[in-house]
Formats: structure tokens, sequence, C-alpha cells
């Protein structure tokens, strides 16, 4: 059943994240980037950087959480949805113990060649409530088959 265009507009509650050195470290060594400013203190302030920064795609992770309470609440599953189109703009990197808080609204729903795309929106500030990051994306969200699987069994 196609997403019903009214729900275009749904903010949903801010989700709360603390940057921690271990996960950042995890983030770098599983997308396979060895650039010392996310785990050395000295090589960051080398590069102008108070403490280690997370790398730019390190965001995701705080950004799904926001997917997650969308999804559930459009009942969607995951395995029905395409990720199209990622785009991050920063005011500034994620640090060591930045304490942030990621609030996601839905933008836009539109249907496509009989599926639905969905244009997500996700503010990233931090604990004074300054920008870190905009966070948008674009979602194809497949039909369900019509005996209510997944159309793609």
């Amino acid at each position: 059943m196609p997403i019903d265009p009214s729900v275009v507009g749904r903010v949903y509650p801010p989700q709360i994240y603390e940057v921690s050195r271990e996960k950042i470290r995890e983030f770098a060594e599983a997308i396979g980037d060895a650039n010392p400013a996310y785990v050395d203190t000295a090589a960051a302030r080398g590069y102008g950087h108070g403490d280690v920064v997370a790398p730019p795609t390190f965001v995701m992770i705080i950004v799904m959480n926001g997917f997650d309470l969308l999804m559930k609440d459009l009942g969607i599953e995951f395995a029905r949805v395409v990720h199209v189109d990622q785009r991050f703009t920063y005011s500034r990197s994620l640090r060591v113990g930045s304490r942030v808080e990621a609030t996601t609204r839905l933008d836009g729903v539109r249907a496509v060649a009989g599926n639905d795309l969905l244009k997500i929106r996700t503010e990233v500030r931090d604990e004074n409530d300054a920008d870190v990051c905009l966070s948008e994306a674009t979602l194809l969200v497949r039909p369900e088959d019509v005996d209510g699987g997944d159309a793609s069994d």
C-alpha cells in the first residue's frame, strides 16, 4: 500500500548520542580508514582539532536512530528499503565527547513507478544547540507483496 502523503512533516523525538573514542575507533576500523585523526589525539591536533574526530560518515550511526523511529511509525520493513541518496552538510566535525541531539523530519513522500520515495531530513545539534550536521536522505520503499510479504519473494 502506498505511503499516505499526509505523513509529510512528521517530526520524530530527538535522539541523544554521545560520541566516544571507542565508537569512533570501531567505525574507522570498520570502514578501513586509517586516518590517525580518528584514533590519535596528537594527530588530530596536528590537523587543527582539539581531540580525535569522527569520520564524516560516522554521523550515519546517529541518523539511523531517527530512521528506525520513522520506519516503525510508518510500518515499513527495512528489507523493502533502498538507500538512494545521502548528503551531509557539516557546520563542524564530530569530536570525542560531543553530546548531540538528532531530530528527524519526513520532508516528502512521492510515488515513482509503484514505489515510494521518502525525503528525510535530520538536524544534528550539540549540547549548546549549535548546528553540527544536516543529513538529507532519499529512501526508496518497494511495495509489499499482495500476499502481505515482501515484493521480492
